[in-house]
């Protein structure tokens, strides 16, 4: 005893189903392309170039007087604001290549992730005031903020310096990095 009206049902609901999964499958803005084969291959995340800008930057602006810089290396966050593993990392990095002058004094990461918990920022944009006040609350001079953003076979990393309390943006620059495996990789995982 088949039932068409039952028939048509099922039928119909498997098919706003296969519509919907269809309809849920996302590509990445953007489409990474390997190098060609025959390119040398860069291993590992070259953030050198943007330790030696933030430290040539706090050399040329003078704020040593003698004395240590103390500097919050905030993560680094995608321009719609989405902290994922790979701007974490980016300031880990960061901050261990900082903490290597002796000049600077690097705020524990883990400070810097608590009062930004405390005040409620978890996800989404870093407005500078909201960062001002974390910065203040764990006794920095300066604050790097910075973004990262995918451009296809490469990362546009961008940072700034800013003083507290005057909320003065001592230096603005972009550096590019190729999209290696283990960017790549870092991007990819969840938040």
């Amino acid at each position: 005893m088949k039932n068409p009206a039952r028939n048509g049902v099922i039928a119909g609901v498997l098919l706003v189903l296969s519509l919907s999964l269809a309809a849920c499958q996302t590509s990445p803005a953007v489409p990474y392309v390997p190098p060609p084969p025959g390119l040398p291959v860069q291993r590992g995340i070259p953030l050198k170039p943007i330790v030696s800008d933030i430290e040539r930057l706090l050399h040329d602006v003078g704020l040593r007087g003698g004395q240590k810089v103390r500097v919050a290396v905030i993560r680094y966050t995608t321009p719609s604001g989405s902290s994922r593993t790979f701007g974490r990392y980016l300031a880990q990095k960061i901050g261990e290549g900082l903490s290597a002058d002796a000049g600077i004094l690097l705020i524990d990461p883990g400070q810097v992730y608590e009062a930004l918990h405390d005040m409620g920022i978890e996800q989404g944009l870093l407005d500078t005031k909201r960062l001002l006040e974390v910065g203040q609350k764990v006794g920095a001079d300066v604050l790097v903020i910075g973004t990262y953003t995918d451009l296809g076979q490469t990362i546009d990393i961008q940072s700034r310096l800013v003083t507290l309390p005057e909320a003065q943006q001592l230096g603005l620059f972009s550096r590019k990095i190729p999209k290696t495996g283990e960017v790549l990789n870092l991007i990819k995982v969840g938040p």
